[in-house]
């Protein structure tokens, strides 16, 4: 896989001239680790089991950085509403991924499809204007549940 979001936050803080920490390290490393776009706290428990001085708000303070630079986006399912996930941006085929969460097992099923690039080229045809980022998610019940 060519996405490395270590790589892509060096070069974003060398360039504004920044420096990876140990701490920043550790939460990247996390965040492309765990395909279940895990919440700030999740994060900050899996970083606290290889570094004990890390703080909350240095998880908070690096997401919200990631999220500003376009490294990360939040989502917030609808069971969830008062708890942000993060979700790296991957744009290896340059499309777009959204979500399937499963209400069985909350797995969360990312997936990409031209459907969406169309209506996104068609909203900008019709409409004018530029889609930055478009966010679905679908809820149902995955496959493995339905047969089980």
């Amino acid at each position: 896989m060519g996405f490395n979001l270590v790589d892509m936050a060096m070069t974003e803080l060398h360039a504004n001239g920044g420096r990876m920490t140990n701490q920043r390290r550790l939460i990247l490393e996390t965040l492309s680790h765990y395909a279940d776009h895990p919440t700030a706290e999740e994060i900050y428990e899996r970083v606290r089991l290889k570094n004990r001085a890390l703080n909350l708000s240095t998880v908070y303070r690096t997401l919200r950085w990631l999220e500003q630079r376009g490294l990360v986006n939040t989502r917030v399912f609808e069971d969830e509403r008062c708890q942000e996930r993060f979700d790296p941006i991957i744009k290896e085929d340059g499309m777009d991924h959204y979500h399937f969460r499963c209400s069985q097992c909350n797995q969360i099923i990312e997936f990409s499809t031209q459907y969406l690039e169309n209506i996104k080229s068609q909203y900008c045809f019709e409409y004018g204007g530029l889609v930055q980022k478009a966010s679905l998610i679908l809820y149902g019940t995955c496959a493995s549940c339905t047969s089980a």
